[in-house]
Formats: C-alpha cells, sequence, structure tokens
C-alpha cells in the first residue's frame, strides 16, 4: 500500500484522479471565455498537428497539471473547421488558413520573419536584456563563481556581434 501511495504522489494530479489545475475555477473560465480556442490557433500557428498531439503539447506545457480531453479537442477542432480557420490534411494533421492567421492577428510578414515565434531572435535578445536588469538588482549577492560565469558569457556574446 505504502509504495502505491508513493508512486501516485510522483504522478501529475490528472493522472491521481485527484482534483487538479485542469478542472479548478480557472480552466472552466478559460475553456468558457474561449481562450482554448485561441490555445489551439496559437499551438496550430507554429506548425500543423494532429488533435493528439495539441492534447499533449498542452500537458507538456502545462507540466503535466492539465491534459484536455478529446471531448475538449476534437469538437473545438471540428468547430475551428467548420468555420475555415484550419482545415485537415491529408496526413490527419490540421493546419491553419489565411482566414485562421488572420482571425488570431498574423499575417503574412509576421509569419515570413516568424515575429510571432516564441524563440526569434528579438525575443531572445530582450529576455537577455530582462535578465540582466535583475542581475543588476541583485549584484550585492553575485559571487566570485557568477562573476567568472559572466565573463565567459560576455566573451562568448563579444563572438556573436556583427561586423559593421
Amino acid at each position: 500500500m505504502k509504495d502505491r501511495q508513493e508512486n501516485d504522489n510522483l504522478k501529475a494530479p490528472y493522472e491521481r484522479g485527484g482534483s487538479s489545475f485542469g478542472n479548478s475555477g480557472f480552466m472552466n473560465s478559460f475553456r468558457k471565455h474561449g481562450g482554448m480556442r485561441y490555445y489551439v490557433l496559437w499551438l496550430l500557428s507554429r506548425n500543423p498537428m494532429r488533435g493528439s498531439e495539441i492534447m499533449s503539447e498542452i500537458q507538456r506545457q502545462t507540466f503535466g497539471w492539465w491534459k484536455p480531453s478529446p471531448g475538449t479537442i476534437y469538437p473545438l477542432l471540428s468547430s475551428l473547421q467548420s468555420e475555415g480557420l484550419i482545415s485537415k490534411r491529408d496526413d490527419m494533421r490540421f493546419e491553419m488558413t489565411e482566414e485562421g492567421f488572420a482571425y488570431i492577428g498574423l499575417d503574412k510578414e509576421d509569419r515570413r520573419n516568424k515575429r510571432y515565434d516564441t524563440w526569434n531572435v528579438d525575443t531572445i535578445i530582450r529576455d537577455i536584456e530582462s535578465n540582466i536588469t535583475f542581475l543588476e538588482e541583485e549584484k550585492e549577492n553575485l559571487t566570485s563563481a557568477d562573476n567568472t560565469r559572466i565573463e565567459n558569457i560576455m566573451e562568448r556574446l563579444e563572438k556573436l556581434k556583427v561586423k559593421k
């Protein structure tokens, strides 16, 4: 009995059958107010996916706290498809249509420049700037080992600079 209890503690809440983030008031509100619709469209704007892949990706992004059910995902995909926002390919993956991209506010230039992508150069540089601001605020807590690491990072960043 004790081993089973310990194993249950290693599982995400939805796997244990108890209450979880996915069953909370937040998630009910999220679904009720169309959050799921935009979340799925955002996922599909990045690359085509099957419904099962969407469920797994949401589970991954919520660190296992929530995995939407097929009863949530497939009716939503059907609705988005009938509205012309997504289409289903021969390989069973759903992809965004031009109407879908317009619906979430991504024009062709945004997609070509990948400005919508979370991992682009502009976003990464902004993140670095934010992290530097944090380090500036925490300067008195830095150790000599931290200083060595910062020097190594500075050397690497120096090599990235574009020569004029």
